[in-house]
């Protein structure tokens, strides 16, 4: 979703190489990921990749993470900031496990080409074609670079390639049709998109349900860390979720309210959009307003491509079902 006269209209092209890397190398690294994270994980072929999360024991969102499997190793990227803290964690985990952990971050940089000439753009440089157009995470390397397909915010290639050719991969994209785009364009682009970000639209005081981030999360795999917690919250109903707001014209950042209630906040604008958490007594289509002098007017729609999870029964209704009682029967 890129306006008219956006970098992205076509391949945008913007250095995101400030995020946080990790790497896994060894036997069980994928083993040793599946542990921890809450996505089924371990067996993902060469080639592939997944979202996963690191949750606190109490299934509080520690951390979001893309992990890429290629060429015997597992690459994982997060938001700027969080990768030492999480190698530490991390390595204080391994035990007698066969896996070697790195936090790469000064290594490798990210360059994202987004929208829909972004094959074309990077064709000039690797080997696109390789990587099957939508199979998301989906992986393929060529010399120096990895090369990773994108579904969000938009479709698209992240190209991690090391740090010293940041430069001279941002001017082969943009000599081969690509448009020079800025932070601040991605940042409007993915509020537009409905992709919510890791420690601005949510953080260590949400659970998966209420940032909307199901999709990152394999409800029927094993033990892993925060489990009981989120299985828990699938049984019951959040009070607040992450959302994405249309407004009538610009967006704007600041507290939302319905029928005079504070019910939530805008807490990423760009593009006539936001994300931000909304109390769940705020249905689906309703209007609310944002901000103050005036307020602006905005609808309460669903983040694009999320999903809710298994419905899991609650433990009223495994009881009156054990009794033979219909559910909701007063």
């Amino acid at each position: 979703m890129s306006a008219p006269g956006s970098p992205f209209a076509s391949a945008g092209v913007v250095d995101r190489s400030d995020r946080g890397k990790l790497r896994f190398r060894g036997d069980q690294a994928l083993w040793f990921c599946d542990q921890l994270l809450s996505n089924q994980v371990v067996d993902l072929a060469d080639g592939q990749g997944a979202e996963a999360l690191l949750l606190t024991p109490h299934g509080k969102i520690r951390a979001l993470l893309r992990l890429v499997s290629n060429g015997g190793e597992v690459m994982a990227d997060m938001e700027p900031g969080l990768a030492a803290g999480l190698a530490e964690f991390f390595q204080g985990r391994v035990f007698s496990t066969r896996v070697e952990i790195a936090d790469v971050t000064g290594d490798f940089g990210i360059v994202s080409v987004l929208g829909p000439a972004a094959d074309d753009v990077v064709r000039t440089m690797t080997l696109v074609d390789r990587v099957p157009p939508d199979a998301e995470h989906a992986s393929v390397r060529c010399a120096a670079a990895l090369v990773v397909r994108v579904a969000r915010p938009i479709p698209g290639l992240d190209l991690y390639v090391p740090k010293g050719a940041v430069d001279v991969t941002l001017a082969s994209l943009t000599a081969a049709g690509g448009t020079p785009a800025t932070p601040e364009d991605y940042e409007a682009l993915r509020a537009a998109s409905g992709l919510a970000r890791d420690r601005v639209d949510f953080d260590e005081g949400f659970l998966p349900q209420e940032a909307a981030l199901e999709r990152a999360v394999h409800f029927a795999k094993g033990c892993y860390l925060g489990q009981e917690a989120v299985a828990m919250t699938q049984r019951g109903r959040v009070k607040r979720r992450l959302r994405h707001l249309r407004f009538d014209g610009p967006a704007r950042a600041g507290v939302v309210r319905h029928e005079g209630q504070e019910v939530g906040r805008v807490t990423s604008p760009g593009g006539g959009f936001g994300i931000g958490p909304v109390r769940t007594t705020v249905a689906l289509g309703d209007k609310v307003e944002v901000g103050e002098d005036p307020p602006a007017t905005a609808v309460v729609e669903e983040l694009p491509g999320t999903v809710a999870g298994p419905r899991v029964p609650s433990a009223r209704e495994l009881r009156e079902s054990l009794a033979g009682k219909p559910a909701n029967t007063p």
